[in-house]
């Protein structure tokens, strides 16, 4: 009878080291989610984190570099904030003693933008024919940059808040040739109930003080359908009231084709 109850033992405890074996070989490598190649790129300024997965559940990490702040927010899930520009790596591991070495390039945000129309709105009741044609053809010489040339913002100060700042690249005749180096702040301005905001540019090159406002430009298609895109529009009316007082509105479109993010 003793025999047979220490046969058993053993069976369960041999059944038992066999399923714990079973289930570590079953674990997935550890990894992280929708990242290629162990590596990230973070943008200055603006938080991001990465998921963990596979492995054996329990996770911890090691980063010593002074370019990113590094949190565990949850189990699985890190949370960085870059504090400056340049490589670091992020060591992750499980308690199995499986790791993970995660490298982490931090660079400023770039916005690249093509333009693909000029174009420019002059409103005045008051105002003759000739007088808004005229004043069409003055505002639309204004514009700095002609079609297939456009802008580069460089975001040094980080992007995420409601002001910002950086370096602009303009691109006169055509997208990265022969750029005008300059600086630029951007602004976002919220209404008290926060229902509505717009965004500002303001452009400072060879002492030349430019404000844009992002926002969206529509215009009549062949079915008198509105396509909707983007624009930059800059109001002129205060720089051209003394030369025509009848003049309401006047404002420049440059029209986006193209935007990009690096």
């Amino acid at each position: 009878m003793k025999l047979k109850t220490i046969q058993w033992t053993l069976f369960i405890l041999f059944s038992t080291f066999g399923w714990m074996s079973c289930d570590k070989d079953t674990n997935e490598p550890l990894s992280l989610h929708e990242v290629e190649n162990n590596t990230i790129q973070l943008h200055y300024g603006s938080k991001g984190g990465i998921t963990i997965i596979g492995g054996d559940g329990i996770y911890s990490f090691s980063c010593e570099s002074p370019l990113l702040k590094a949190e565990m927010t949850y189990n699985n899930y890190i949370l960085f904030e870059p504090l400056g520009v340049g490589d670091a790596t992020v060591t992750i591991k499980d308690s199995s003693g499986e790791s993970y070495v995660l490298n982490v390039t931090i660079a400023y945000k770039t916005e690249n933008i093509i333009v693909s129309k000029l174009d420019a709105t002059v409103v005045g009741d008051a105002m003759t024919v000739a007088e808004q044609k005229e004043l069409k053809a003055k505002a639309l010489a204004t514009i700095p940059v002609k079609i297939g040339g456009g802008y580069k913002f460089v975001y040094t100060e980080g992007e995420e808040q409601d002001e910002t700042e950086g370096v602009v690249f303009i691109y006169p005749e055509k997208y990265d040739q022969d750029g005008i180096k300059g600086t630029f702040e951007r602004v976002i301005v919220r209404y008290d109930d926060e229902s509505y905001f717009y965004t500002s540019y303001t452009l400072h090159y060879n002492d030349i003080n430019r404000t844009f406002i992002f926002m969206k430009y529509s215009e009549p298609t062949v079915e008198s359908l509105p396509y909707m895109a983007v624009q930059f529009a800059e109001d002129l009316k205060d720089q051209y009231k003394t030369d025509y007082p009848n003049v309401e509105q006047v404002y420049t479109s440059q029209v986006i084709g193209d935007m990009t993010i690096e």
